[in-house]
């Protein structure tokens, strides 16, 4: 059963900075060799299986999205390199 939480869970979600206070905050039990090596994969990973909703964000699918970003790093997956979606623009070559 998801939880909908009020507006209190996005700005506790705001305040997060770390991969590490992200599975903190979800009480997920991790491997801190593993989450420093991995920390950027395992945030864009969670991002990407972010669930796309159009009513307020639920807890348990923002968990379970970490929890399964979380096992596909451990497991060695990640996910592909993405380019910019500029379409080679030279504006931010500097």
């Amino acid at each position: 059963m998801d939880v909908t939480l009020s507006g209190d869970f996005m700005a506790d979600i705001e305040a997060l900075s770390t991969a590490e206070d992200f599975l903190d905050y979800f009480k997920i039990p991790y491997d801190p060799k593993l989450v420093q090596i991995k920390r950027v994969q395992l945030l864009r990973m969670y991002q990407k299986l972010l669930p796309e909703e159009s009513g307020p964000p639920q807890y348990e699918r923002y968990k379970q999205a970490l929890c399964t970003a979380y096992r596909q790093i451990s497991l060695g997956r990640e996910l592909a390199f993405e380019a910019g979606g500029c379409n080679g623009c030279t504006e931010c070559s500097d």
